[in-house]
């Protein structure tokens, strides 16, 4: 779920930054299903491609910030805010230290912005702009796998959704949680395990996005259904986030706010939106993880199979 968090706060001590143009695109980096409906990004790609330039523009900005921690108390006292860093001019801020983590984690978001050295693979990476693609099973239906294909037990009989480990153990991590199929309308053949509100209607009131990380299942020599690796992150962007007032257009319109007492989080510009959809997709749950949407410290920064 998306909020406007403090730590974009650090990204915006610069807000008069002017949006360069990327030589990437976000199709260069995500996989999209086609069209404008069903969660369908093609109306929006324009926009999309804006908020990936301000991404770059935004990540970029606060990296230069944090170089120069020792010298800009705003970048300490952010830091000292967001990730409990301790406000001292004379810090040691090179690699492996708290401050060189934080900037390392930014960097990791910023290469995946730019497509560097094709680090990552955008199979592994979708995105969506509406969360009508999802559809209601019941825990009772017959279970499928990865390949829309359905499981079967060793006599030949489909196994349903409530009796496979995995998915059981989702469903029983909140009684209300129910399973929603990505596989009906796209080629995402993966379940969210969600309560009736979120799945399919997340998107039907004032939310911004969800990112959802989704572990396809397969056999290993024993024959009992494992996680494969690597998993698959999907970013849903919801059409509020996109068609309301809630937030400037870019940030020319940003930086128009900006005046004496002007809060920063008013000034946040709506391709935030996208960047803190990333720090999910590609943090899991160290980086603004959980309902609170907090930093684990000390950041976990090597968890991710695909660094």
């Amino acid at each position: 779920m998306t909020r406007i968090s403090s730590f974009l706060g650090l990204i915006a001590i610069v807000l008069s930054i002017v949006p360069g143009i990327s030589a990437v695109d976000i199709p260069d980096i995500f996989t999209l299903h086609p069209g404008n409906n069903d969660g369908g990004c093609g109306a929006r790609d324009a926009i999309l491609d804006l908020w990936l330039s301000e991404g770059i523009d935004s990540l970029y900005t606060a990296i230069v910030a944090i170089d120069d921690y020792r010298n800009d108390i705003r970048v300490r006292r952010s830091m000292s805010v967001i990730f409990g860093i301790r406000n001292n001019a004379r810090a040691n801020t090179g690699p492996g230290t708290p401050v060189g983590l934080v900037r390392q984690y930014l960097q990791y978001i910023l290469n995946f912005f730019n497509n560097e050295n094709n680090q990552y693979v955008k199979n592994e990476y979708w995105l969506f702009c509406d969360s009508t693609f999802l559809s209601l099973h019941e825990p009772s239906s017959p279970a499928l796998d990865f390949r829309n294909n359905v499981i079967h037990d060793q006599n030949g009989d489909p196994v349903p959704i409530s009796a496979v480990p995995l998915y059981a153990q989702r469903l029983a991590d909140d009684p209300n949680n129910e399973p929603w199929w990505a596989g009906e309308i796209t080629d995402l053949y993966a379940y969210y395990f969600t309560v009736n509100d979120f799945g399919g209607n997340y998107c039907q009131t004032d939310e911004l996005g969800v990112t959802a990380r989704s572990e396809f299942l397969v056999r290993n020599a024993a024959g009992n259904a494992v996680p494969r690796d690597p998993d698959v992150a999907s970013v849903i962007i919801c059409p509020y986030a996109f068609d309301s007032n809630h937030r400037p257009d870019n940030y020319g319109d940003a930086n128009n706010l900006i005046r004496d007492g002007t809060n920063l989080a008013d000034a946040v510009p709506k391709s935030a939106t996208l960047l803190h959809e990333m720090f999910h997709a590609i943090g899991r749950s160290d980086f603004l993880g959980g309902s609170a949407e907090t930093c684990a410290y000390p950041i976990n920064l090597y968890s991710r199979p695909t660094i």
